[in-house]
């Protein structure tokens, strides 16, 4: 049976012109809900017809990381605000920073439904400050959990490794693990590619040029190969480390390609890849990762405590001990002279996908949305 028509208040302080994994998030589940619902938009940016425009601004000591990350917050008025919350059915708030804590306390005292989101893991935010602090992690955990997760009528998780650091934290409030979903469009197609890529073992990194993503630990790990004079590296993407990144790859015996591309290229990148890296040493789920074992391209993963993005890697063979270049490499070369294990790695990636379709995840989202919009 079809779900009943809602009316969604979608609160996110971006929802454009940055590649973050939650953002990216809000967009693919936004297009689909729209399909059945009616859901305004509470973010900065452009003014259109579906969206209350709230003003935007960045936080002084750490403005210009956020410019290069191409973050920004939304200031939380509180009238356009309220105006949206007193004619919606529920609230979804995406993120915990002020605009999320703002909105979740007027739906509270409206009397408005609120489920909110975990997309924000404290290590994205301490590691691109150079910091490393179990206590600081806790302590905005802590933070997130009491100004909005604990307060919200009910919680999605994006893996059940975000929600269980939620919960030996003290969370109480009802939680839910919905996958971020894989998007049709990232499916396996055969792709030609370009020449200055054949007869070489294609390699990608996909995400944000930034501290946390470690990619300095893939570049070393390249170096380190047996294999490393037919090893293309491409990095895509966008951030802070990029001068560092471009110094670091040209440095290669092949010289790595950094590049920004768009979401056609990236797609063609993925389907023609040998293979994905990904040494995020902190991730609650590793949409990159996903979006590759849609394509049928495996991934190479950190094998880190703070990463769901470990689970998955489709085989044992493919995770490394994070912040380790020469495991890295080990399990590089054995990839690359391991044709048969390659084979085996690409059917799994298939396999796992399957059960992170986009669709489904929809769905599970929708369900949640009617249960909390019951009770208004």
């Amino acid at each position: 049976m079809a779900p009943a028509r809602l009316r969604i208040a979608f609160a996110l302080d971006l929802f454009e012109g940055v590649k973050t994994g939650g953002v990216v998030s809000a967009q693919r589940f936004v297009a689909a809900l729209r399909e059945r619902h009616d859901v305004t938009l509470l973010t900065s940016g452009a003014g259109t017809d579906d969206r209350v425009t709230l003003p935007r601004f960045t936080v002084p000591p750490f403005g210009g990381v956020m410019r290069e990350m191409g973050f920004a917050f939304a200031w939380p008025s509180r009238r356009p605000i309220e105006e949206v919350l007193r004619r919606s059915d529920l609230v979804h708030v995406q993120f915990p920073f002020w605009l999320g804590v703002r909105t979740t306390a007027l739906a509270k005292r409206l009397g408005t439904p609120i489920v909110a989101a975990a997309h924000v893991q404290p290590e994205n935010l301490t590691l691109n400050i150079g910091l490393r602090s179990p206590r600081l992690v806790d302590w905005t955990y802590r933070l997130f959990l009491r100004t909005v997760y604990e307060q919200a009528d009910a919680l999605v998780c994006p893996t059940e490794f975000a929600r269980d650091e939620l919960l030996r934290r003290g969370l109480r409030a009802p939680a839910t693990v919905i996958s971020n979903g894989i998007a049709p469009r990232f499916s396996p197609a055969a792709v030609e590619r370009p020449a200055r890529h054949r007869d070489r073992f294609l390699v990608l990194a996909v995400g944000r040029l930034a501290r946390e993503k470690r990619l300095d630990v893939v570049i070393e790990g390249i170096r380190r190969s047996r294999h490393a004079a037919r090893v293309q590296l491409v990095l895509t993407g966008r951030g802070p480390e990029e001068r560092r990144v471009r110094r670091l790859a040209a440095t290669l015996p092949l010289p790595a390609e950094v590049v920004f591309v768009s979401d056609d290229e990236l797609l063609r990148l993925l389907r023609s890849a040998d293979l994905l890296v990904h040494a995020s040493e902190a991730e609650l789920e590793g949409m990159a990762v996903l979006e590759a074992l849609g394509c049928g391209t495996p991934a190479l993963v950190a094998d880190a405590p703070a990463s769901a993005a470990r689970h998955l890697a489709v085989l044992p063979e493919l995770r490394f001990a994070p912040g380790d270049p020469a495991d890295l490499a080990r399990r590089l070369d054995r990839l690359v002279e391991e044709p048969d294990l390659l084979a085996r790695a690409r059917a799994a990636a298939l396999a796992a996908a399957a059960d992170h379709r986009l669709d489904a995840s929809v769905a599970r989202l929708e369900a949640v949305y009617a249960s909390v919009a019951r009770r208004r």
